[in-house]
């Protein structure tokens, strides 16, 4: 496997797609509960090759991640061949909870700021690393702040 296992609840969201994919895999309703009777360990193989479709699939979509911890929030931009990074740094004890509290921040006390910026080629392949990212608290997130900050860094 590349990812992980899909949850029972999350196979359930998608049980068309699963009922899709085990068509085309030549299995149909009978033999797939054939299949879990008298042989789990192909049926869970065949969940783990469908749980690598959706992932794969899912992570390709992804434009943007963000994370936040302490007294810093990053944003990335998930190209295809590299990661763009923009970064706010706050030196003062107060910790923004929010996007808009970042902005307010900056927009009280710009000289408490410092903006990072980075840009780095995948160590690995791009889906792959960006799971890992999310493993690792990433949460998705949308172009608009990601723009915001790019601006607000070009203009610094």
């Amino acid at each position: 496997m590349q990812y992980k296992y899909l949850t029972h609840e999350e196979l359930q969201h998608l049980e068309e797609e699963l009922l899709q994919f085990l068509i085309v895999n030549g299995i149909d309703g009978s033999t797939w509960n054939e299949m879990n009777v008298h042989d789990p360990e192909k049926a869970i193989k065949l969940v783990g090759l469908f749980s690598d479709l959706v992932w794969q699939r899912s992570l390709e979509k992804v434009k943007y991640g963000e994370l936040s911890f302490q007294n810093q929030f990053l944003i990335f931009h998930f190209a295809d061949h590299e990661i763009q990074l923009i970064g706010l740094s706050n030196k003062s004890s107060k910790q923004p909870e929010s996007f808009d509290a970042w902005i307010k921040l900056i927009q009280e006390n710009p000289n408490n700021i410092e903006m990072i910026h980075q840009v780095k080629s995948y160590n690995e392949q791009r889906e792959k690393e960006i799971f890992e990212m999310m493993n690792n608290g990433l949460l998705l997130s949308e172009p608009d702040k990601f723009i915001f900050l790019q601006n607000l860094y070009q203009n610094a």
